[in-house]
């Protein structure tokens, strides 16, 4: 059949939250009534950045996936009609990835300025967030460098930009890493201090994130694995 694309309406603006689209599919996913919109605004799990929840029409998202090709997979809690949805994502979940991920831009950003240490991975959880760095140790004065240069690019509250580019032209831009991706290059541009290929959402400025808090580090596979969360205000972290 032909191949389908789903529009993706969070690679435009991660702020949207409510959007209406048309089912082109429907589907199972295991026992679960699945179906393909032509437009979404709804994340699906990739890139270290798990999926978002929500609701279409009266029936719960659980899980959003990608398809080979390019088509993304609403997995719900019962069945619903085809034709026109309304769409509405879980916004508090939605807003804390965004926190996290343009948090952990920051985070690998200042292990990469100061400590000359790559980022090798990248996980969010429900709590903390890890990233897997190329250092082999992590001093608390290393540490502790890290920590003031990401909170001083949190509070300056930079501007975070989408740019769109393709294979040609990345290198000119100035990426961290390198990007094996082919086509449409989606870049998330930290005003003044990173530059990074990635299709997550992200805040629009970075006063946005709160405090970024280095919550543990151990070491993994020859590097660190250090765990951080991003808190806004309403958690106090405490160092044990």
């Amino acid at each position: 059949g032909r191949r389908m694309m789903t529009e993706r309406l969070y690679y435009a603006d991660s702020y949207l939250k409510e959007f209406s689209a048309t089912v082109v599919a429907c589907r199972r996913s295991g026992d679960a009534p699945a179906v393909v919109l032509d437009r979404t605004a709804f994340y699906p799990e990739s890139g270290g950045q798990p999926c978002d929840t929500g609701m279409l029409n009266d029936a719960h998202v659980l899980r959003v996936v990608e398809e080979d090709g390019g088509a993304v997979l609403h997995v719900l809690d019962r069945e619903i009609a085809g034709g026109l949805v309304a769409g509405r994502i879980d916004w508090a979940r939605r807003f804390d990835h965004m926190q996290q991920h343009t948090g952990q831009h920051i985070l690998s950003q200042a292990f990469l300025g100061i400590a000359r240490a790559q980022t090798l991975s990248f996980h969010m959880g429900a709590d903390a967030s890890t990233i897997d760095v190329d250092l082999a140790q992590l001093t608390p004065q290393l540490l502790a460098s890290v920590e003031r240069l990401a909170a001083d690019v949190v509070f300056r509250n930079r501007p975070v930009h989408v740019l769109e580019t393709d294979r040609e032209n990345l290198g000119s831009l100035g990426i961290r890493k390198e990007s094996r991706r082919e086509g449409r290059l989606r870049v998330i541009d930290v005003d003044g201090f990173d530059r990074s290929a990635c299709g997550g959402t992200h805040v629009g400025a970075t006063g946005e994130i709160g405090v970024i808090f280095v919550s543990d580090h151990e070491r993994y596979k020859g590097g660190t694995r250090v765990e951080f969360v991003v808190t806004d205000g309403v958690v106090t972290p405490m160092r044990a």
